[in-house]
């Protein structure tokens, strides 16, 4: 598969996601699957990642995300 082809299937898989067809688990379950049947190396997989969660987002779901990783951080205990 190509890496065009690739980051078009990783931009449907977040427009849907965002769209609420998806939940967290089914989302984390298709990009396992895409991962596994692409040869990418990881850095690329996560520049390609990021491109996808973002290119359709909104200012909303930008800031949302954003505010859930605060808390995230807020609620994980250091050591």
């Amino acid at each position: 598969m190509k890496k065009s082809e690739v980051q078009t299937h990783l931009e449907a898989l977040y427009i849907d996601y965002y769209d609420g067809l998806y939940t967290d688990q089914q989302l984390k379950q298709m990009l396992t699957k895409l991962y596994k049947a692409v040869d990418l190396t990881s850095q690329e997989w996560s520049e390609m990642i990021l491109d996808a969660q973002w290119k359709y987002a909104s200012d909303r779901d930008y800031e949302l995300k954003r505010l859930q990783l605060i808390r995230d951080n807020q609620d994980t205990p250091t050591n």
